[in-house]
């Protein structure tokens, strides 16, 4: 679209106004319409599969080559709505299941018929659980809090909900609901509380005992470069209070950091010289080292998008 613009603004009375017509006739509205038909058919056929992060990505790239951009940007927000309804859904299920199980533990801790009501060991179960219910509910008041300062006020509506069911008679509770819901949008919707049904405890099979793991096994794992590996085996050294288990991890760490450096530079290097594939699995083997490193993961988006594009565009070439 910048190739686009850069054209669409050339002077008719330039020389070469007419060759960038024909340029913009010949090879950049042809490419800009395939890449636009693409992204609105992906975006299509993963909002029938009810794909809704997918089919926004989709709509955000169709909306770029667009030359009617509002059309895409409603069915991006559309695709926002669904997939944010969706994450309250299952967050509001999961949240007041858990809550009802906390609950239902409070209540737990009442002398039983023949013990004395003052039951120091019911009385000091009964005060551990509450304890740990306010700190439960403590948790959801901030969390709250901080989903409605980011404007999730999906999930800030979950954890509010959750810390008014853990302490009812809350005031700074109702406040924070009312806060809450003066940020909700209209169209989304809180589903009816439904009671849960019994949870069903299934047997679990018997899991082979793990063999305990040795310092050289993560060292050689180290040496081999297999950093994924080498971190899950000093994790379990550490479970198994192995010797020097700390520092072994920080050591993973800084081997870990250095591997994933050494692959995002090769891969910057292999971008510069437009070999995009070759800066693809070298960016994505980094982001597999170090997935929280926001830099490296964006770097990959930006090339994978770009290599899709000029994949798309050779096979329609041909």
């Amino acid at each position: 679209m910048e190739a686009r613009a850069r054209v669409l603004a050339i002077d008719a009375g330039r020389i070469d106004y007419k060759k960038a017509q024909i340029l913009l006739q010949k090879k950049i509205d042809p490419a800009r319409i395939r890449l636009l038909r693409h992204y609105k058919t992906n975006g299509k056929k993963a909002e029938k599969n009810k794909e809704w992060s997918r089919a926004m990505a989709f709509y955000q790239q169709a909306e770029e080559f667009s030359t009617q951009p509002d059309a895409f940007l409603a069915n991006v927000n559309e695709m926002e709505l669904k997939m944010r309804q969706k994450r309250m859904d299952i967050l509001l299920k999961q949240k007041r299941l858990e809550d009802d199980v906390w609950i239902g533990w409070s209540r737990s801790y009442e002398a039983p018929h023949g013990v004395d009501a003052k039951d120091m060991a019911f009385l000091r179960g009964r005060e551990s659980i509450e304890s740990l219910i306010e700190d439960r509910a403590d948790r959801s008041y901030r969390e709250a809090r901080r989903y409605l300062n980011k404007d999730m006020v999906g999930v800030a509506y979950v954890e509010a909900e959750s810390y008014l069911r853990l302490m009812p008679g809350s005031e700074k509770g109702q406040r924070l609901m009312e806060d809450v819901r003066k940020d909700m949008p209209k169209k989304l919707i809180v589903r009816a509380l439904k009671k849960n049904k019994p949870v069903k405890h299934v047997r679990k099979k018997r899991v082979q005992k793990e063999r305990p793991v040795r310092k050289s096994d993560v060292t050689s794992l180290m040496k081999k470069g297999d950093w994924k590996g080498a971190q899950s085996a000093a994790l379990l050294y550490r479970r198994y209070e192995g010797e020097g288990a700390d520092k072994l991890l920080k050591e993973v760490d800084v081997g870990m950091r250095k591997a994933a450096a050494i692959l995002f530079e090769q891969g910057s290097s292999a971008f510069r010289r437009e070999h995009i594939d070759e800066a693809v699995k070298l960016w994505s083997e980094a982001v597999s080292i170090q997935p929280e490193n926001s830099e490296y993961v964006e770097a990959l988006r930006r090339a994978t998008q770009l290599q899709e594009r000029l994949n798309l565009l050779r096979n329609d070439g041909k």
